[in-house]
Formats: structure tokens, C-alpha cells, sequence
């Protein structure tokens, strides 16, 4: 079986919610590519001798650009930082340059900049962000509140204008001025719950104690039996400090039943059974102020605006440095820029003592796969399994990955320890995933068996249906039912090259040759650079007579680096020592 018609699970799992925002800015050049493409600076001058990067100011400018565009925003931003005097100034480089700084947590550096872009364009909502903030981390509370005068409360800004303005007016004691600036905002349906839950916090840092209980209830209301980590774990410590401790259990005991496998309500766990004293999360105006910034961080990472979202998780950060969970997020930020290296750095910031430092640790071992250190990500991931023999997770991204590095029986074994460790409540992609590793180890019985047991789990499921239905054909049973099964996939997962080239390449061996020809196309134009994809249709090609475009297809095939198998039977097919000669289903490859 041509095992890349079938890639394998993706270990990444990013939560997608729905939350409507629209944000006023961009950052230019954020988008992130495969990698660099060469060392801007290095190249060799076809006349003379190559020049080292940062020796002329157009060298170290094109250099931070390329820094920029490929992700490294700390590395462009040192550059940028020695070259802003001697670029042309304009309005458009000095905030390019001031959002570069501020994505990349240089705050000195990006409050010069910030004075600079207000200066030309007064209105700008970052650049003032940018001044609110260094005046909250300084205590400058009345200047903090009268920089947010000019900003437009258009999009993302009608929520950051109300919630900063309150923290810098509680700053200067005015509780129940603060409270009033929320008030507009607690009255909207999808933002109640957090301008409720700011409310709350700046209630009872004012001493409202009444009012800070009011806040919390009505947070908890609005919530839909569905309230966020940060109200159930806050108002169970307000609680706990009015002598509420029932109710306070009560309120973490649902919260943990909701969300049986997270660790982040632990602390909150410890508060109410009395091994932790109920210290306040939100303990300062600073810490109130950083918190806005990461709910808004938040909500724009949910509809997928990751530059914005980087933005103000540094900014969140630029108040309070040692934050985990904005640590966290802006860990998963950067491997969605393709940065492993720069989230490894970030994750390793996290302390032990949170349990975001479990979370960061099994990221750490993903960004170390993906950078092909898969040694040192597998002896994390070995490490962890044996410090909580009550999850499953660690174990179950060893096995993950093992499969990935071709070692089947090591994966196997990690697989079945995983499912002993659910205890039964395993879902479709644990057979699945346990199931490719059985197959590809030879020992189709199980495997087979785990195939249907996560079709049952979730029928209809299209790459269990495609990995199954390709297994029957490659052994020559269950053609038809085989067939149908791969087709169905196909229609549920239509942009899909790989599954499009597994019914491809059925139809083919199943002699239906004018059909698998169309399918097989459309797979090399959904996946181009798939070398099997590619050597489907030039064999699909040959056998319809088609031969010129059978070798255009072979040659293509070589020059992606295909695995060594294939290299060398397309090798052979290209040199004429070989044809393609369909074998019926239950047959192997004659080539």
C-alpha cells in the first residue's frame, strides 16, 4: 500500500470557537513561508567576492524584512532597531517599525516609535495602546486613561477602549467610575461574561465586596453553563475568602466534571480544598490591565487574526512578563508562524509550577519533532508518561509519534498503554492511529479490527473509510463495499489529494483505467509536490496510451524527492527496463 496516499495524524490541535470581531489593522509582511530561502546578505556577487549581511544600510534593511516575512520577529526587530534612523522616514516605516517591536515584546524601543507614529497619525489605536501600557507598568494611571481619548472604538478597539480605560481609572481609585465605563459593554450578549468578570475583579480590589459577588453571579449567568477557566477559578477564591467554601466546591467540582481531562483547574482544586490560600488572580490594577490584553488575544486567535492576537499577547506580557498562560499562547502563536524554535524558547520561560508547564512540555516535544529532533522530543515525552500514570495524552503523542519515525512495535506497545489508560473510553482516532501502526507492522488482524471499531465510534468517518478501503483492495477482499467506502470519503473530504489519489488509484487496479486517469489528475493538481501522487497518474497515463505525459509525470515524480522505493521503480520505468502493468486487487506491485 502506498502509505503517503494516507498522511499520517497531525499531533497539533488548535480550538476554533466562534466569536464575531473585526479588527482595524494589519501587520504588513506577517505572512510566514515553508523557510528561508537563502541568507539575505551571503549571496556570492557573480563579479567579486560575497559581502557579509549588515555591511550597507539597504543590506541590513532587506535582511530584517527577510527576518519579518520568514517569522523571526525578535531577529528582524534587532535589526530594524539599528537601521530606523537611517531608512527613509516616512509615516508607513516608522509603524511597520513599531509593530515589528511590539510582536516582538521590545517595549523601550517600540514607546519611542509609538511617539513618533502619533505625531503624523494621532488616531493610530496601537501606537496608543502601546503609551497606555508603559504608563499602567509605571504607575502613571492618570496619563494611562487620558491617552485612550482619541482612539476609535471601531472593531477590536470597542472592546479594548472600555476595559483599559476602567483599569486605568481604577487605578486612580475611581471603583465606581470604572465600573460605570463597563457598563455599555456588560450589556451586549457575547461580551457580557467578560466585562462582567472585569467588573467583578475591579470591585473587589475597590472593596466592593457586594457588588464584586454581584459581578461574579451575573459572569456565571451569562455564561451558558459553559463559564471559562478564569471566572470559575477566580470566583471560587472570592468565595472561599467569604466563607463560601460550598459553594466554591461545588462550582470547581462542575467545572472539572465539564472538562474532565484539563489540568489548568488544579490550583483552583488545591484553593478549595484548603491546600492553597485563595490569593487573588487578579491581584493589581497592572496584572487587570495585562489580563485585557490577553482576552483579546484570545477572541482574535479564534477567528484565526494571529498577527493581531500576537500583538496583544505581547502586549499582555510587556505588563506581566512571567504570565504562563500568555506564555502559553504566545508559544502556540509562533508555531502557527512555523517558528518552533522561537515557541521552544517561549515554552521553556514557563515555571514548573503551573500546569501549563505539562502542556508547554508536550509542546516543546511536538516543535522538537517537527525541527527532526525526534530523540530528544521522544525522551520528553517518555519522561512525562511516567509522571502522571493517570493521563493519557503524553503517551498517546509518543505513540504518535514513534509511528511517525517508522518504529510500528514501539508504537503499538505505547498505543495500548494509552488505551489502558482511558479505561475503555477511547475514542475513533486512538483506533485509528493504533490501527495505521498494526497495519503497516503486518498485523492486519488487529488492525482491521481497530479500522471498524473507529468506524463505529464514528461512522462515516472519511480517513478511516480511505486507509480501510484501500487495505481491502491491496489484499483483494471486500472490493465493492471497499470501493463504495473510498468514494464516500471522497465526497466528504473533496480538496483532499491524498483520498482523491487513493480512489485514483483503486479504480486503476480495479482496470477502470479512463476514470482513475480523471481522479488522479485532480489529486496531482490538489497536491503537486506529492512524488506517489504523482507516480499514480504517470502510470495511469501509460496504460492508456498516453506515454509522453507517462514520463513527463515519472520525471516530475524524481524531482520530489520521492521515498526510496519509489525512486527506484520510477527509475526503472524511465530507463524502459520496466512498464506498469496493473496486477489484479490482492496482488503487489510488479514494479
Amino acid at each position: 500500500m502506498e502509505s503517503k496516499s494516507h498522511p499520517s495524524r497531525k499531533l497539533r490541535v488548535v480550538s476554533i470557537l466562534s466569536f464575531a470581531l473585526a479588527v482595524g489593522f494589519t501587520l504588513p509582511g506577517h505572512a510566514a513561508t515553508s523557510g528561508p530561502e537563502g541568507v539575505p546578505g551571503l549571496q556570492s556577487d557573480i563579479m567579486g567576492p560575497s559581502f557579509e549581511r549588515g555591511s550597507t544600510t539597504a543590506g541590513r534593511f532587506l535582511a530584517a524584512r527577510h527576518a519579518e516575512v520568514v517569522g523571526d520577529l525578535v531577529a528582524a526587530a534587532d535589526m530594524t532597531s539599528e537601521i530606523i534612523g537611517l531608512v527613509p522616514e516616512t509615516g508607513t516605516t516608522r509603524r511597520r517599525a513599531h509593530l515589528l517591536m511590539v510582536s516582538a515584546g521590545r517595549f523601550s524601543k517600540a514607546a519611542e516609535l509609538a511617539k513618533e507614529v502619533l505625531e503624523t497619525n494621532p488616531a493610530d489605536p496601537i501606537a496608543t495602546y502601546t503609551l497606555h501600557l508603559i504608563a499602567m507598568r509605571e504607575g502613571r494611571f492618570t496619563d494611562a486613561a487620558a491617552l485612550l481619548t482619541g482612539v476609535t472604538t471601531s472593531g477590536v478597539n470597542g472592546v479594548l477602549f472600555p476595559l483599559l480605560k476602567a483599569w486605568a481609572l481604577a487605578g486612580q481609585g475611581q471603583t465606581d467610575d470604572a465600573l460605570l465605563e463597563l457598563q455599555t459593554l456588560a450589556s451586549e450578549a457575547s461580551l457580557a461574561p467578560i466585562a462582567e468578570l472585569h467588573q467583578a475583579y475591579i470591585a473587589d480590589l475597590g472593596g466592593e465586596l457586594t457588588r464584586a459577588e454581584a459581578s461574579f453571579r451575573l459572569a456565571l449567568e451569562r455564561s451558558n453553563g459553559r463559564p471559562s477557566l478564569q471566572l470559575v477559578d477566580s470566583f471560587a477564591r472570592f468565595l472561599m475568602r467569604q466563607d463560601k467554601s460550598e459553594e466554591a466546591r461545588a462550582l470547581v467540582l462542575t467545572f472539572a466534571e465539564q472538562n474532565p481531562d484539563t489540568l489548568l483547574i488544579e490550583p483552583a482544586q488545591r484553593v478549595v480544598d484548603g491546600a492553597d490560600d485563595p490569593d487573588r488572580i487578579i491581584a493589581d490594577v497592572k496584572q487587570g490591565a495585562a489580563e485585557v490584553f490577553r482576552n483579546v488575544s484570545g477572541l482574535l486567535n479564534r477567528e484565526r487574526l494571529r498577527t493581531e492576537a500576537l500583538v496583544f499577547v505581547r502586549m499582555s506580557l510587556g505588563l506581566e512578563p512571567d504570565n504562563p498562560t500568555a506564555l502559553f499562547s504566545l508559544g502556540q502563536l509562533l508555531e502557527l508562524r512555523l517558528r518552533d524554535d522561537l515557541a521552544i524558547d517561549v515554552y521553556r520561560k514557563i515555571g514548573d509550577d503551573t500546569p501549563y508547564s505539562w502542556y508547554a512540555r508536550l509542546s516543546i516535544a511536538d516543535a522538537l519533532h517537527s525541527q527532526k529532533k525526534s530523540k530528544e522530543a521522544i525522551a520528553i515525552l517518555r519522561g512525562m508518561v511516567g509522571e502522571r500514570a493517570d493521563r493519557s495524552d503524553a503517551m498517546r503523542i509518543l505513540a504518535d509519534m514513534l509511528s511517525n519515525e517508522k518504529r510500528f512495535d514501539e508504537a503499538i506497545e505505547a498505543y495500548d498503554l494509552a488505551y489502558e489508560r482511558l479505561r475503555g473510553n477511547a475514542d475513533w482516532r486512538l483506533f485509528y492511529t493504533r490501527g495505521i501502526a498494526l497495519e503497516q507492522a503486518k498485523r492486519w488482524d488487529r488492525a482491521e479490527k481497530d479500522f471498524l471499531t473507529a468506524l463505529d465510534l464514528e461512522p462515516g468517518q472519511p480517513l478511516v473509510l480511505n486507509y480501510l478501503g484501500y487495505s481491502w483492495v491491496e489484499q483483494g477482499v471486500n472490493l465493492d463495499r471497499a470501493k463504495t467506502m473510498i468514494a464516500a470519503a471522497v465526497a466528504k473530504r473533496p480538496e483532499d489529494g491524498y483520498i482523491t489519489d487513493s480512489l485514483g488509484w483503486v479504480l486503476y487496479r480495479l482496470g477502470e483505467y479512463s476514470a482513475a486517469v480523471d481522479l488522479l489528475e485532480r489529486a496531482v493538481a490538489l497536491e503537486p509536490g506529492d512524488p506517489v501522487i504523482n507516480d499514480h497518474l504517470g502510470d495511469a497515463y501509460w496504460i492508456v496510451g498516453r506515454r509522453n505525459e507517462a514520463q513527463f509525470q515519472w520525471i516530475r515524480t524524481l524531482s520530489l524527492d520521492p521515498p526510496a522505493d519509489v525512486k527506484a521503480r520510477t527509475r526503472l520505468k524511465l530507463e524502459g527496463k520496466k512498464e506498469p502493468s496493473p496486477l489484479p486487487p490482492g496482488k503487489n506491485r510488479d514494479i
